[in-house]
């Protein structure tokens, strides 16, 4: 009897779930800004029709970027074609940085450690990593960064790639701590057997 009851509420309780995994909520439960101009129905979800609109409205704007970009209209898009959207990007990130850069940099254009640490994103680092992210900025040694220098070192800057373990954050040639150089057992000229 006991293990019917457990079917029982097992089922009903299973079929809840499956009823709630139809209904897609966000958080707490209320729709994303950019999802919201799609609730005609202003019921607070996106139903299928509601979906197959978004999925056109994205498929819409996708052909209108690639009609940007062919500008030949031939229905290709070729490297040149590419270079230049590229291009075109590139450019506006730079101005956007340029700007953002104006608004920490202030009147003078130029950036000085303090106006670095006042940055939002940096104010809970240490004083030591701040001046260490600036002093790779300022390769002058002038004591300010300018716009030039910044972008300078952000188009050098490249992440570590992924290494194996053991392989160290270190560039070629400074070794990594494993397998070779002057450990235990040196000799007075340093040079010597491991033991």
């Amino acid at each position: 009897m006991k293990l019917t009851h457990l079917l029982i509420a097992g089922s009903l309780l299973t079929g809840t779930s499956l009823a709630q995994a139809d209904e897609k909520s966000f958080g707490d439960g209320t729709l994303p800004e950019f999802l919201q101009k799609y609730d005609v129905n202003g019921d607070g979800k996106i139903d299928e029709e509601e979906r197959q609109a978004i999925k056109e409205s994205r498929k819409a704007a996708r052909e209108e970027r690639r009609a940007e970009i062919d500008t030949n209209d031939d229905g290709k898009i070729s490297d040149e074609e590419r270079q230049a959207a590229r291009d075109a990007i590139r450019a506006a990130i730079e101005a956007k940085r340029a700007e953002k850069f104006a608004e920490i940099a202030g009147d003078d254009g130029l950036l000085t450690l303090e106006e670095l640490a006042a940055v939002p994103q940096l104010e809970k680092a240490p004083e030591a990593r701040i001046a260490s992210i600036f002093a790779r900025l300022d390769t002058d040694e002038s004591g300010d960064v300018s716009l030039e220098e910044f972008n300078a070192r952000l188009r050098h800057h490249r992440p570590p790639a992924h290494q194996g373990p053991g392989d160290g954050n270190r560039p070629h040639g400074k070794g990594t701590g494993h397998g070779s150089g002057t450990g235990h057992g040196s000799g007075p000229d340093g040079i010597g057997a491991r033991r």
